[in-house]
């Protein structure tokens, strides 16, 4: 951008620091000569009589002029020295038979010297200053005028040397500072460079990884963390699209026993197993270990989060357990077949000893297998077992953990949830179908109710029944629109107009409620909200699989 800005300044004809500092020391002169010359107009204009002050005055004027119009961007460095001289000449006829002792303006062209050029040119200047007194001490001679030049030259020596010094300090001092502002850089660049080459490899792993303070602030993400958790990298604030699941289709994992938080107390684990539902609506199986990061000067300890994708292995794992369970069952059938007929044929009291042998050997080892059959049986027989079983859970749970999720998204809508759920609500459901529809309930009041609105979300026991509701003072829904509102794929239009959707959202909340036997309804009026009611049975229906009524 500075380069940019140069050639900006060129194209446009605007003048370079060198010129503008020349500038801008030669009107400092004249613009102190010009009051001067008005002051001497009101208090002696007499001075204006003698020549050598007029020309002294008109000398000054004109070489501003000069400066100022000369392009001192295409002339040699050097070439201002001429300028110095003549300010110094033109002071020297301002000065010169007067008893207002305007010498002092000399200290221009001296720091003028002293500061930009070498001391050999400040000795040269006050070289042209002492002249130009002897020769005014030879026109009029007084009894002080050694003195004066002494004393004149003296001040404007020190003067000089001062400045000369200060400015060499300075030019050290900014060469310094150019040099380390250099060596920062560079180490900026090395240090840029380092970190993106660490996110590379980072996001060249398969494994998520992510570093989280000891106050539960994610630091750093992997893509691939992003990737299974379903967060933002850009801002990991935001919350999670996956949830975590003990199991699959299991209960939601309680906030505090999350992997997160668990790294965030500074506990070490390793392979602890958590289920996640990703946004995109697939299951996955991670397998999570922590580790502690040391601290330094300037940082403090952190936790490292690995999260391996085990979803192949585990599958692979089951499926081998299917295919040992039924390897066994199938084998179990023959071999009782062949204890039996071996029994059978020991009690023939007709058998040759050696015959006898043969088969008791035989008996032996068909056992052996028989009992190693059984405990491979026994050990995988939870492969058989029914992964769509509905469990005792409590639903009031869930529906802490659904709201927590999106107290975020309610707070950034600036819409207040109120929970009124003052007791356990057990039931024997799908917890993860049960999770879905409260998700779907709870997203939909947050998203069409407009800022500064309220949900309020209602649990209860009702004889049998676990009775939830959800209201909110969104849009709501008209009553032409009503009795659509469940059709896949409908949406109204002041729906579209306020949000993103694809319709199918209530439709399989009631899907899923009608499985478990229950009922759901919506009371809505435009403009003023909607209330939706779900009650649920306590106890699953008879068809549910591993229900209370399942065979």
């Amino acid at each position: 951008m500075a380069t940019g800005g140069l050639a900006e300044e060129k194209a446009l004809g605007a003048p370079d620091s060198r010129t503008r500092s020349i500038w801008l020391t030669q009107l400092v002169l004249a613009a102190s000569v010009v009051i001067i010359a008005v002051l001497v107009v009101a208090l002696q204009p007499e001075l204006f009589g003698q020549w050598n002050f007029v020309a002294g005055i008109l000398a000054l004027v004109a070489l501003t002029i000069a400066t100022l119009a000369l392009p001192w961007s295409r002339l040699p460095k050097d070439a201002v020295l001429v300028i110095v001289f003549l300010d110094t000449l033109a002071i020297g006829l301002v000065a010169s038979s007067t008893e207002l002792r305007l010498g002092f303006l000399w200290v221009f062209p001296v720091m003028w010297a002293a500061m930009y050029f070498p001391a050999t040119v400040l000795a040269g200047v006050l070289s042209l200053v002492g002249v130009i007194l002897l020769f005014d001490s030879t026109t009029a001679p007084s009894s002080t005028a050694a003195l004066r030049i002494f004393i004149v030259l003296l001040s404007l020596t020190f003067i000089g040397i001062t400045a000369h010094l200060a400015m060499r300090q300075m030019r050290a001092l900014r060469r310094l500072l150019q040099r380390q502002a250099r060596r920062l850089a560079e180490t900026l660049d090395r240090r840029s460079e380092q970190e993106r080459r660490t996110n590379e490899i980072l996001n060249g792993v398969d494994a998520g990884v992510a570093r989280v303070s000891l106050g539960g602030t994610v630091l750093t993400i992997n893509d691939a963390y992003a990737r299974l958790y379903g967060l933002d990298p850009l801002d990991v604030s935001l919350p999670a699209k996956s949830v975590e699941y003990t199991g699959l289709r299991g209960m939601p994992v309680p906030l505090s026993e999350r992997p997160l938080a668990r790294a965030a107390r500074g506990e070490l684990f390793t392979d602890a197993r958590v289920w996640v539902f990703t946004g995109d609506g697939e299951w996955r199986v991670l397998s999570v270990s922590s580790k502690r990061l040391s601290g330094s000067a300037r940082e403090d300890a952190s936790m490292l989060l690995l999260a391996h994708d085990v979803t192949a292995i585990t599958h692979a794992q089951r499926e081998r357990e299917r295919l040992s369970a039924i390897a066994s069952h199938e084998l179990k059938h023959p071999l009782t077949v062949m204890i039996g007929n071996a029994d059978l044929a020991l009690e023939d009291d007709d058998i040759t000893p050696r015959t006898r042998e043969r088969l008791e050997t035989i008996l032996r080892a068909s056992e052996r297998v028989l009992e190693m059959t059984s405990s491979m049986l026994k050990t995988s027989r939870t492969a058989f077992a029914g992964r769509e079983s509905y469990d005792d859970i409590d639903v009031r749970q869930i529906v802490l953990d659904s709201v927590d999720s999106f107290r975020p998204t309610a707070s950034a809508h600036d819409v207040a949830i109120d929970l009124e759920v003052h007791e356990a609500l057990p039931a024997t459901a799908d917890g993860f179908r049960m999770r879905q529809v409260i998700d779907n309930l709870v997203s939909n009041a947050i998203k069409y109710t407009p800022r500064d609105g309220d949900v309020r979300i209602a649990g209860s026991l009702d004889g049998d029944s676990v009775a939830l509701t959800v209201s909110d003072t969104g849009i709501g829904i008209s009553e032409e629109d009503l009795p659509n509102i469940m059709t896949p794929y409908f949406r109204t239009d002041t729906a579209k107009d306020t949000a993103t959707g694809t319709g199918l959202g209530l439709g399989i909340t009631r899907e899923i409620v009608t499985a478990h036997g229950g009922t759901l309804t919506i009371e809505s009026e435009l403009g003023s909200g909607t209330t939706v009611t779900v009650r649920l049975p306590r106890f699953a229906p008879e068809s549910a699989p591993g229900g209370n009524g399942a065979p």
